[in-house]
């Protein structure tokens, strides 16, 4: 291709010569120095000008391209320098040689001041290294470059989160919020510094954002945790002496999810703090009938024996026995009611009928070993607490998380594992008969 381009333009040339030859045929004296001159014709003179000044730009450019060839290798040279520095520094900060990482990136630094990637490492040394301070200034500095601004931001909030620098996280995040308001991962981690903070009221508000912005796969589970802020600011206006709000606010939750387990068992509390007690009543017992959530039937036992009405919670647990004859957690708490109440025997009774289906459970030998102890039957308690013991269970009737699993031994509306509000439920029948942790040595006061 070559050879028959420089074929083509040498035929052109040539042409280009003949035509010009034709038309010039007068001869010129063409002086080149003092007392120096040259007979030639027009055309020749004008063909050889032609030639003379491409010969000169040829010679330009061919200096200009070696010039470039030379350069293009010296920077890949120092470019392959510079990555080895800084990769000799990424390898001694994950071999934890810190000092080695500092005075590598240092090094990089005073050949290359202006790669922000530098800084960023640069920081993440002093991070690990414990230098928070350091670590910040550093960043301070990446700023001044006007590069990846988002990507330093974000590591110097996350700088001031573990550090648990709070405010700094705060403000930094709002700061890549407001460079970029519909950067979700900022607000969620701002959103998750207010609900650490337990500031309900901002969390709340971000979240709403985050869920205007969300995908669809995505805004069913950000709902969910939506309710969960509303439900936690709904009982702190509680809290500061507004129950009259705060009834408003759970109920306004409720009729957005009537099965959120959390809101109906506040709601129930609120409306017992306020003296109105059949409405309580009235609300979780509409609860247990619509979840069969055990936490319901907690409630209303308290409630009842505080009004020193013990027939009522009474019927109402005969009730739900009657009407879930498959749900072992029910009865097991009856018989608990029942030692509550000093009804030794029907406690006992009771016990005795779970005996098949709870007999490799120690919670049911603590509880039997208890009963036996009101009946002054002390024999027979300690075989039964030495039973438990031996088969090195768990805790009593846990709670679970039907998300991550944690188990409690105290309902919560919210799982400190994983976060998530409503999730804890009773173990079912088959889970309550699997050994669960191991029962630490306070247990000896029979803590029920």
């Amino acid at each position: 291709m070559f050879m028959r381009i420089s074929f083509l333009s040498i035929i052109i040339f040539m042409g280009l010569f003949i035509y010009l030859y034709i038309l010039n045929p007068v001869g010129v004296t063409f002086q080149y120095f003092t007392g120096s001159y040259l007979e030639t014709s027009l055309s020749i003179l004008l063909i050889t000008s032609f030639l003379i000044g491409a010969l000169i730009i040829f010679f330009v450019y061919s200096i200009r391209d070696i010039r470039r060839v030379f350069r293009g290798r010296r920077e890949k040279k120092e470019k392959e320098q510079l990555w080895d520095i800084f990769y000799s520094a990424t390898d001694a900060l994950f071999k934890n040689d810190l000092p080695k990482a500092e005075k590598q990136i240092m090094h990089y630094l005073k050949k290359k001041s202006d790669d922000p990637n530098a800084y960023l490492k640069l920081a993440e040394i002093y991070q690990k290294w414990g230098k928070v301070k350091k670590a910040i200034e550093t960043l301070e500095k990446a700023r001044d470059l006007k590069k990846d601004r988002l990507e330093i931001l974000f590591m110097e909030a996350q700088i001031y989160k573990v550090a648990k620098d709070y405010p700094g996280a705060t403000r930094t995040f709002k700061e890549i919020i407001t460079l970029n308001p519909k950067n979700r991962e900022a607000l969620r981690e701002l959103r998750d510094i207010y609900i650490e903070e337990r500031e309900w009221e901002e969390a709340l508000k971000l979240q709403r954002r985050i869920i205007k912005i969300s995908p669809k796969g995505e805004i069913d589970q950000e709902k969910k945790l939506q309710q969960g802020l509303q439900y936690e600011r709904a009982k702190l206006i509680a809290e500061t002496g507004k129950e009259g709000r705060g009834i408003k606010e759970v109920k306004e939750i409720l009729k957005e999810n009537p099965s959120f387990i959390p809101a109906q068992v506040l709601l129930g509390e609120l409306l017992r703090q306020a003296g109105k007690m059949k409405d309580a009543i009235r609300v979780w017992q509409r609860g247990f009938e619509k979840t069969r959530e055990i936490i319901f039937l907690n409630k209303l036992e308290d409630l009842y024996l505080s009004e020193e009405h013990p027939r009522g919670i009474i019927n109402l647990y005969l009730d739900a026995i009657e009407k879930n004859p498959d749900n072992i957690v029910i009865p097991f708490f009856f018989a608990r009611l029942c030692l509550r109440l000093e009804m030794i025997e029907e406690a006992l009774e009771k016990l005795k009928d779970m005996e098949s289906e709870l007999s490799d459970h120690p919670s049911y030998h603590y509880l039997l070993a208890e009963v036996y102890s009101h009946r002054g039957d002390y024999e027979k308690a300690t075989d039964e607490y030495r039973e438990g013991l031996k088969l090195e269970g768990g805790t009593y009737v846990p709670y679970r998380c039907t998300s991550c699993k944690k188990e409690i031994k105290n309902w919560l509306p919210l799982c400190p594992e994983c976060g998530q509000w409503g999730t804890f439920t009773a173990c079912t029948k088959e889970e309550i008969k699997v050994p669960l942790t191991p029962l630490p040595s306070e247990l000896m006061a029979w803590d029920f």
